[in-house]
């Protein structure tokens, strides 16, 4: 059994197998902190890594890109992006929704201001497109993020 307090300190440090992610994701979906977010990125990083290897999309990988975007911080747009690259799989498979993680404004603007970022151009595509497809508002974000918490809590 995985020690969230322990792991939230010492992250870097502790190995983690693809059981062990699921377990740690598990509990920081009932118990999620506003200091967990450089934990759920490394989370999130290694199921990237995993997905580049492999077939399909995991729950454990949807549940740690969920949880990244919660946090609400624009910079994880980037991880989150990585993540959505992974395969082919993961790229259909995560949702665009999560690619909003301050929202449609602040999330846009981060990407718009990262210049130097060697994504940047298929990021602001990709955002471009899907706000234009979908015609998302912010409201419409949180509500489907909400749902997809409540699948994942289900």
């Amino acid at each position: 059994m995985i020690d969230l307090d322990r792991l939230r300190t010492d992250f870097a440090n502790t190995p983690l197998d693809e059981a062990d992610r699921e377990d740690a994701l598990h509990l920081l979906l009932r118990d999620r902190r506003e200091g967990d977010a450089d934990l759920l990125r490394h989370l999130l990083a290694a199921e990237t890594a995993s997905h580049r290897e492999g077939w399909g999309l995991s729950e454990t990988m949807g549940l740690a890109a969920l949880l990244l975007a919660e946090c609400g911080r624009e910079e994880d747009v980037w991880t989150l992006w990585e993540a959505k690259n992974a395969s082919f799989d993961t790229m259909a498979g995560i949702d665009g929704y999560l690619l909003f993680p301050a929202g449609i404004a602040g999330t846009t603007a981060h990407v718009i201001a990262s210049e130097d970022h060697p994504e940047r151009g298929d990021l602001m595509t990709y955002m471009s497109e899907y706000l234009e497809y979908e015609k998302l508002t912010d409201e419409d974000i949180r509500t489907h993020i909400a749902q997809l918490r409540s699948y994942y809590e289900s």
